[in-house]
């Protein structure tokens, strides 16, 4: 018997593989790799929402933790997958500018923001200076993932293939699962709880993103995440993503032409030198409806667990969560109130 079968592999999932690992806990991995939006997703980590200039939702106890956590994956790697990238904001006018000063001085945002301003020096649209966000991030979502997939996959531990529910049988306080036993499992599915019979009564709904691929070598910011209304992130070689929308229509992880038409407007609205858009990209992120992660057991089967509902900031949220979650099933201590799964048993019947 080993201690836990996770389900879906996506941030969520990859994050509490590492800390069951760190653990010494032996588990299995099932993932059919269906829901794509970990691996489409920009993964940024930023603690300041560049909109209204407010900290991002915990993001004092979330950066720590996940700066500390993704480290260990450069360890692994022969190249780094997890770099400090200034993320830069391009003000849209005088009073943006403004509120980015008065931001600088609120004490909890004050070591998130860089109030010197600067004019910038790419080709982008506007008269407008820019200033930088501090402590900022960036992870290589899909070369992360594909590591760990192949790391898992040569000491036998992933599956790639489909989970079926039905075939969940308890008995003696374990869970048995195609012949195999496990003491707990683990559902990190994304928007694929929806699928789940045990826990598809969560308020979880889908948030689809798309995000335009483009190279450019007039644009010369492979060392700096540029922001306006949307970010353009270097993937290296003079290649940049651009995104993302937020859609609550056509669910899948397939591009719509009605969002390449949005972002290819908004991306030469921002920028004026020449590019070639090479790809395009979509996924659906699991969003909970009163917007914060839910984590916990299932209110009957006790050896059934969730992490899920991320939205768009899984990439700084999912360490310290999973921790938590790994807490709640080892240590049994309770993770904090405001991600706990119970606030939602009145959906439960």
């Amino acid at each position: 018997m080993k201690d836990v079968l996770l389900v879906g592999f996506g941030i969520a999932g990859m994050c509490v593989a590492k800390e069951l690992k760190n653990r010494s806990k032996t588990f299995d991995i099932i993932s059919d790799e269906s829901q794509q939006s970990s691996r489409v997703a920009g993964g940024v980590l930023n603690p300041v929402v560049l909109k209204r200039y407010n900290l991002a939702w915990n993001a004092e106890s979330f950066m720590p933790v996940a700066i500390e956590f993704y480290k260990q994956f450069n360890a692994e790697a022969e190249v780094s997958l997890f770099n400090q990238v200034p993320v830069l904001k391009l003000f849209s006018s005088v009073e943006d500018q403004n509120n980015w000063i008065v931001a600088s001085d609120k004490p909890k945002l004050s070591p998130f923001i860089n109030p010197e301003i600067f004019t910038p020096q790419w080709p982008v649209e506007g008269d407008f200076k820019a200033a930088e966000v501090l402590q900022t991030h960036l992870l290589n979502v899909k070369d992360v993932l594909d590591k760990q997939v192949d790391n898992y996959s040569a000491s036998h531990q992933f599956l790639a293939e489909t989970f079926y529910h039905h075939q969940i049988e308890f008995e003696n306080n374990t869970v048995t699962y195609q012949g195999r036993t496990y003491r707990d499992v683990i559902f990190c599915e994304g928007f694929g709880v929806s699928s789940n019979p045990f826990f598809n009564w969560l308020p979880i709904y889908g948030n689809k993103g798309e995000y335009l691929i483009f190279k450019s070598k007039a644009l010369k910011a492979n060392k700096s995440i540029l922001k306006s209304r949307n970010f353009i992130i270097p993937l290296g070689d003079d290649i940049y993503k651009y995104g993302a929308t937020y859609s609550r229509d056509s669910l899948n992880d397939r591009p719509t032409g009605a969002a390449r038409e949005e972002l290819e407007q908004r991306l030469s609205e921002m920028i004026t030198c020449p590019y070639e858009i090479i790809d395009q990209v979509a996924g659906v992120r699991p969003t909970v409806r009163d917007r914060k992660p839910v984590l916990g057991v299932h209110p009957e089967h006790k050896n059934l667990y969730i992490l899920n509902g991320f939205g768009s900031r899984g990439v700084m949220a999912a360490p310290s969560l999973s921790k938590q979650l790994l807490d709640l099933i080892f240590e049994s201590k309770p993770p904090e109130a405001e991600f706990r799964l119970d606030r939602f048993l009145k959906y439960y019947a």
